[in-house]
C-alpha cells in the first residue's frame, strides 16, 4: 500500500524554516485537523479514526531555534487541548540532561519545568538524534499526556540529514480495514454468471413501479456478476535500483559507525556515499525519463501516460468551514459540500405571479389528462444499443450504481435486449426509473478560490450510464420533433448538429466587420446567466414543451425525468446523505443541454439588434454610425430581456456581464 496522503504546514514566513509534514498510508483511516493559531510552533495535525477505539491525534511540530524560549509552552498546551489522546513529536530544539543531552539550554529547562507541571511525559531514544561536527544531542522528542499504550522509541542511523529519523512504536490491537484496490474482471466468467441469473420477464411490466423493480433486479444481477468475476490485482512493490540499495546500506553502516565511535574519517565516508547516491539517483531518473520520451506514441495512449505526471496534481479537500462547525472527516466534508450544493439547486427567488399561475394551471391540466400508457411506441433495436455502447469511454468513472462502461460493453446479447425493453417501457409509461435519477457529485476546486469554503467547489455530476443510454434514445425522438417542426430559434448554436462556438463567433465577427465596412461602430453586451443549468424552473420548462407541441409521451417522460432527482457528494470513499434537486436540468446528462435550449428558446428578439446564443452564453449586438443609436437599441433590448428574465425566474450575474464598443475611430 503506497503512502498516498501528505499533510504539510507552510513554513513560518517570519522565521524561514522547513515547516512540518505528515505522510500516511492510504489504508489507515484518518482525517486532517487545522491546527489552532500558534505563537511560534509550526504544526501539522491528523487524527487516526480507529474503529471501536478512541481516536489518536498525531501532531508533527517544529520549534525554530530563533523562536521565543518561553512562548512555545503555550503553543504545546494549545495542541494538547485538541484531544485527550495526543502524540506530539518533532524537532523541539531543546537541550536537557533529562533526555540525554550533555548540557541544559534555556528552552530545555523551560520544557522540563513545563512538562513536570503539566503532567506531560517526554519520550526520548537512548542515543542522540542529531549529530553536529563535534557534538551530539537529543532534540527530536515525543510528548504525551496520560498515554496508556506501551511504546518503544529509537534513533536510527539512516538517511543523509544531520538529524536521525526517530522510530516510535506504540502497541495496541487494531485491524487496518481492507480497502478494495484494483481488480481484474474475467469477462467470460462475468458473462457466464449473467447467463445463469434469474431476471424477470420484461413483458410482465404493467406499471411505473414494475419498471423500478425490474431495473433494480437488472442492475443487481450485473453487480453480482462483476463481484463474482473480479480478482484483486497485486499492487507492485516500489522498485529500488540494486545499485542505490547497496549504496544506501553502505552509507547507513558508515553513518552508524561514525555516530558510535565519533571518528571523523567515517563521517567523511558517509558523506562521500551521500554524494554518490545523489549522483546515481539523478542519473537513473534521467535515463528513465529519456526511455519514456523515446517510447512516447500518440496512437497508443503512452503520450498521455507521459504527460499526466506533469499536470497539476489533485489536492485533497482540507477541513471545511461549515455554517455551524468545522468539517474534518471525509463524511463531514461530503455532507458540508452537499448542504452547500443543495442551496444551488433551488429556484431563483424572483416572482411574476401572472406567469406562475399560468404555468401551474397548464402543467396541472396536462398531467391530469395525459394517458396512463402510450401504445405504438417504436421498438428499440438491441443492435442500436450495442453500437452506442461501443463508443462509450471505457475509462469514464461510473455513476452511483458502480457499473462501469466496460461492464456494459461486456454484457451478453440478451441483456441488451432487456435494456431495450426497459427503454420501451420508459416511453410507454412516460416514467424514468428512480435509480437513474441520482447523481454522484465530485467536488472540484474552482481556480483561485479558498479551499476551506464549501462554495468554492464546482460540482461534477456522474450519472449512471444506463440513464445516459436511455436518454440517447429519448433524445433521438425529441430531436426529430424539433427538426421537423423547426422549433429551435436559429440564434441558438449550442448542442446542435453542424453548429459550434466557432460558427457563432464567425457570425458575430462578420456582423462587426461588416459594420466597419459601412463605417459603423458595433456595441455588444455579453450576458452571464447565474447558475443557468442548475436553476431552470422545471414547471415552466414542461409548460414550454407543451407549447411547442412536443409529443405527449415525451412531455410525460421529461416530467418524470426532471422531478424528484437526488444527488450525493463523494469525498474519497465517503458519500454524503442524499439531497434533493428542486430545480435545474440534470448536470452531466444527455438531455439537459437541449432542454435548457428549449427553456430559453422564446427569448425576446429585436429588429435592430443581433442576438447570439451558445447554450447559456448570450450576447446582443447593435451597430450604427452614431453610438447614441447603439446605446438606445441595446438598452431597449435589455429592458425587454429584463422583463422576460423576471417572468421565467432567471437571474443575470451582473459582475460577469460585459459591455464592449467595437470601433476603428478614437472614442
Amino acid at each position: 500500500m503506497s503512502y498516498g496522503s501528505c499533510y504539510r504546514d507552510n513554513q513560518n514566513l517570519g522565521h524561514p524554516s522547513g515547516g512540518t509534514a505528515i505522510l500516511i498510508k492510504n489504508n489507515i483511516p484518518h482525517h486532517e485537523l487545522i491546527p489552532p493559531a500558534l505563537h511560534c510552533v509550526e504544526a501539522s495535525v491528523i487524527v487516526l479514526d480507529l474503529k471501536d477505539r478512541d481516536p489518536i491525534t498525531l501532531t508533527s511540530i517544529y520549534i525554530p531555534p530563533t523562536s521565543n524560549n518561553y512562548l512555545f509552552t503555550f503553543d504545546i498546551e494549545r495542541l494538547f487541548q485538541i484531544s485527550p489522546n495526543q502524540v506530539i513529536c518533532g524537532d523541539l530544539n531543546a537541550h536537557h540532561v533529562n533526555w540525554g543531552c550533555r548540557t541544559n539550554s534555556t528552552r530545555g529547562v523551560t520544557l522540563a519545568h513545563f512538562a513536570h507541571n503539566a503532567g506531560i511525559e517526554i519520550l526520548a531514544p537512548n542515543s542522540p538524534t542529531r549529530y553536529g561536527q563535534n557534538s551530539a544531542s537529543t532534540i527530536d522528542l515525543t510528548l504525551v499526556r496520560e498515554f496508556l499504550y506501551p511504546y518503544e522509541i529509537h534513533s536510527l542511523a539512516e538517511l543523509s540529514s544531520d538529524h536521525n529519523p526517530i522510530l516510535l512504536n506504540f502497541y495496541f490491537k487494531f485491524t487496518i480495514p481492507n480497502i478494495t484496490g484494483n481488480t481484474k474482471i474475467n469477462w467470460n466468467k462475468f458473462r457466464n454468471h449473467l447467463a445463469n441469473c434469474n431476471i424477470p420477464n420484461p413483458n410482465e411490466i404493467k406499471s411505473p413501479a414494475d419498471i423500478d423493480s425490474f431495473v433494480e433486479c437488472y442492475e443487481n444481477a450485473i453487480i453480482e456478476a462483476k463481484i463474482a468475476a473480479s480478482n484483486p490485482i497485486q499492487s507492485n512493490q516500489t522498485y529500488i535500483d540494486p545499485r542505490l540499495r547497496k549504496l544506501n546500506n553502505e552509507r547507513n553502516f558508515a553513518r552508524k559507525m561514525s555516530q558510535k565511535y565519533r571518528i571523523p574519517a567515517l563521517k567523511s565516508i558517509a558523506n562521500k556515499f551521500n554524494k554518490e547516491i545523489k549522483k546515481l539517483n539523478t542519473k537513473i531518473e534521467n535515463e528513465n525519463y529519456i526511455n519514456k520520451l523515446i517510447n512516447v506514441n500518440t496512437e497508443d495512449g503512452t503520450f498521455w501516460n507521459f504527460v499526466r505526471p506533469f499536470k497539476k496534481k489533485f489536492k485533497s479537500i482540507p477541513a471545511l468551514k461549515g455554517p455551524a462547525n468545522i468539517a474534518q472527516t471525509d463524511t463531514e466534508k461530503a455532507n458540508c459540500l452537499a448542504d452547500s450544493l443543495e442551496k444551488q439547486f433551488q429556484l431563483n427567488d424572483v416572482h411574476h405571479v401572472e406567469t406562475e399561475l399560468l404555468v401551474n394551471s397548464k402543467v396541472k391540466e396536462f398531467l391530469n389528462n395525459v394517458p396512463f400508457k402510450f401504445d405504438n411506441i417504436k421498438p428499440i433495436d438491441p443492435t442500436d444499443i450495442i453500437n452506442y455502447t461501443k463508443k462509450l469511454n471505457k475509462k469514464k468513472a461510473p455513476g452511483i450504481d458502480g457499473i462501469s462502461n466496460k461492464n456494459i460493453q461486456n454484457l451478453p446479447m440478451h441483456y441488451f435486449f432487456l435494456l431495450g425493453k426497459i427503454i420501451e417501457n420508459i416511453m410507454s409509461f412516460g416514467y424514468f426509473p428512480t435509480r437513474w435519477k441520482t447523481a454522484t457529485v465530485i467536488p472540484i476546486l474552482k481556480p483561485g478560490k479558498d479551499p476551506t469554503v464549501p462554495d468554492s467547489y464546482r460540482p461534477i455530476s456522474l450519472l449512471p450510464t444506463f440513464s445516459k443510454i436511455a436518454e440517447h434514445f429519448i433524445l433521438i425522438r425529441l430531436n426529430e420533433h424539433l427538426e421537423v417542426n423547426n422549433v429551435l430559434i436559429p440564434e441558438q448554436f449550442g448542442f446542435r448538429k453542424n453548429l459550434s462556438t466557432t460558427h457563432q463567433l464567425l457570425r458575430v465577427t462578420e456582423y462587426i466587420t461588416e459594420g466597419f465596412s459601412n463605417k459603423q461602430k458595433t456595441g455588444a453586451v455579453f450576458l452571464d446567466i447565474q447558475k443557468a443549468f442548475d436553476r431552470v424552473w422545471q414547471d415552466a420548462l414542461i409548460y414550454k414543451l407543451i407549447n411547442y407541441n412536443t409529443p405527449n409521451y415525451l412531455i410525460k417522460i421529461f416530467t418524470s425525468y426532471l422531478y424528484n432527482r437526488k444527488f450525493a457528494v463523494r469525498v474519497n470513499k465517503e458519500l454524503s446523505n442524499f439531497k434533493n434537486i428542486n430545480a435545474g436540468v440534470a448536470q452531466g446528462s444527455k438531455c439537459g443541454p437541449i432542454l435548457f435550449a428549449l427553456f430559453i428558446n422564446d427569448i425576446p428578439k429585436q429588429f435592430n439588434t443581433l442576438l447570439s446564443i451558445f447554450a447559456d452564453d448570450t450576447a446582443i449586438l447593435a451597430r450604427n454610425k452614431n453610438h447614441n443609436f447603439i446605446r438606445i437599441a441595446l438598452n431597449r433590448h435589455l429592458k425587454t430581456l429584463e422583463e422576460w428574465f423576471l417572468k421565467w425566474k432567471i437571474q443575470i450575474n451582473a459582475s460577469k456581464t460585459e459591455a464592449i464598443l467595437f470601433t476603428k475611430s478614437k472614442v
